[in-house]
């Protein structure tokens, strides 16, 4: 079935282009991690001179050429994962008892696609909770929809490193997202700045790290770029974000649990 999204996606060879893009992007994420660790102060703080942002029109090129990709893979996509809905997907529901849901909580499903987690998240808030799912593929959206509705189910259409909910959030999910993101950084900042104290942020995947990008590298472009950073780029990542690390598993799934920094902060002052 994964056949189906390559053929979907597909596009004719790696072009210099777009590695010179990816390796541009790259430099940006570690020079404004550097520059936060060295100083102290936000990487987009205007004190930090010698930084160069990542240039907004790069930055939506590399979202634009990943939406499309997705509006053309989506009823492929939602045909394979449908499979696995229909048997159970097992992996996945383990997946989500570790997000320690709750009863009346605010929860995100941050790239929500064709609407994988939303039945899963739904039976574990219940009716009291809210759920708010957004994708930047309106074809991914319109599947979501068309399967899921609820009182407390609302979509957005948005690219995650952008958007501004009308809320804060006891957990943000982030399935099968993190690679897609090419500003890592902005998107980790972006989504911390919504947690409500002592909320979490949950990073997740059904196959491993070393799965998963080796999976995403056989892809066509431009999501044959898509890689789960290493454990201390995360790491680095999160901090620079302001984002603590809680739990960190690279192994049958990959499983990242983060908390907000001035968390720790806030419990001593108790």
């Amino acid at each position: 079935m994964r056949n189906k999204i390559k053929e979907k996606g597909k596009e004719k060879g790696k072009s210099e282009k777009q590695e010179a893009r990816n390796k541009e992007i790259k430099m940006s994420q570690k020079q404004k991690i550097s520059a936060t660790a060295k100083t102290g102060l936000s990487a987009d703080s205007p004190q930090n001179h010698q930084l160069p942002d990542l240039l907004p029109d790069v930055l939506e090129q590399e979202i634009s050429s990943r939406r499309l990709f997705f509006d053309r893979v989506a009823s492929a996509w939602e045909e394979e994962h449908s499979e696995a809905e229909a048997e159970g997907d097992s992996a996945l529901r383990t997946l989500v008892n570790r997000f320690d849901l709750e009863p009346g909580q605010v929860v995100l499903d941050a790239g929500c696609g064709t609407g994988r987690l939303l039945p899963l998240i739904l039976e574990k808030i219940g009716p009291a909770g809210k759920l708010l799912a957004v994708d930047f593929s309106e074809k991914m959206l319109d599947i979501a929809r068309k399967k899921y509705r609820a009182p407390n189910l609302i979509f957005y259409r948005a690219d995650i490193s952008q958007f501004k909910p009308p809320c804060q959030f006891d957990r943000i999910i982030c399935l099968c997202l993190l690679p897609h993101l090419p500003d890592k950084l902005l998107a980790l900042r972006t989504l911390g700045a919504t947690l409500k104290p002592g909320g979490q942020l949950i990073v997740a995947h059904t196959a491993s790290r070393e799965e998963v990008n080796a999976f995403h590298a056989r892809l066509p472009e431009p999501v044959c770029y898509d890689q789960l950073p290493a454990s201390r780029e995360i790491a680095e990542l999160l901090q620079a974000a302001h984002l603590r690390l809680i739990e960190l598993n690279e192994g049958t799934m990959y499983f990242l649990r983060a908390g907000r920094d001035d968390d720790r902060f806030d419990k001593i002052l108790r």
